[in-house]
């Protein structure tokens, strides 16, 4: 007998969304709930925050990425700021992100000021990107970014950034190449399945 195999997390929001989209945005009488928040109760693996965050170094061969975990590293996820635009980049992991429901909003707002997060060294230009991201300088984010090789990483970042600064149609096809080419064991590429499912419901 044939097992069927399970969907994704991405593809389960993906479906659910799609749905949504084609419903009223709110009947009562069908019984709706509005979701909040709907990950801030969730505790984040530190094992597999620390994986993803070690990800983009792997990726771009660089020096930045460390192979032993610090030990303060759980109780900085446990602490971490939530944002909904989260670069791929050493230091950062996908799980930050714990309001699905406002990546659906009117406007894509960051909550929080901006932040001046160190992601790394100073000579790698995706560290310095993610930096610049962080730190509330979007534009100059996505310029060096854009000067990035060709690659999960580049595209990625660049689709996130197109995303959040409501570029939509010009973040989606940067948001496939990355949800095909990331491990499908990351969440980094069930994130990019996300961000392409929000494209794709405001274009």
């Amino acid at each position: 007998m044939n097992t069927p195999k399970q969907p994704t997390l991405a593809e389960l929001t993906s479906r659910a969304m799609t749905a949504r989209a084609t419903r009223p945005v709110f009947d009562e009488s069908a019984g709706d709930v509005e979701p909040h928040e709907v990950l801030s109760g969730i505790r984040v693996d530190p094992q597999a925050a620390w994986a993803d965050s070690q990800l983009a170094g792997q990726l771009l061969g660089s020096a930045t990425a460390t192979p032993t975990q610090p030990s303060d590293w759980a109780s900085f996820v446990g602490s971490c700021s939530p944002r909904l635009g989260i670069p791929l980049a050493t230091g950062q992991f996908p799980q930050r992100l714990r309001d699905v429901a406002g990546l659906f909003a009117a406007k894509l707002v960051e909550t929080g000021a901006p932040t001046t997060e160190a992601a790394a060294v100073a000579g790698d230009h995706n560290e310095q990107a993610a930096n610049l991201w962080l730190a509330g300088r979007s534009d100059a984010a996505l310029a060096m970014w854009q000067m990035l090789p060709a690659g999960p990483v580049a595209s990625f970042n660049m689709g996130m950034a197109l995303l959040m600064l409501g570029r939509t149609k010009s973040a989606e096809p940067h948001l496939v190449s990355a949800s095909s080419s990331l491990p499908e064991t990351s969440g980094w590429q069930h994130l990019a399945a996300l961000y392409l499912t929000v494209a794709r419901v405001r274009n």
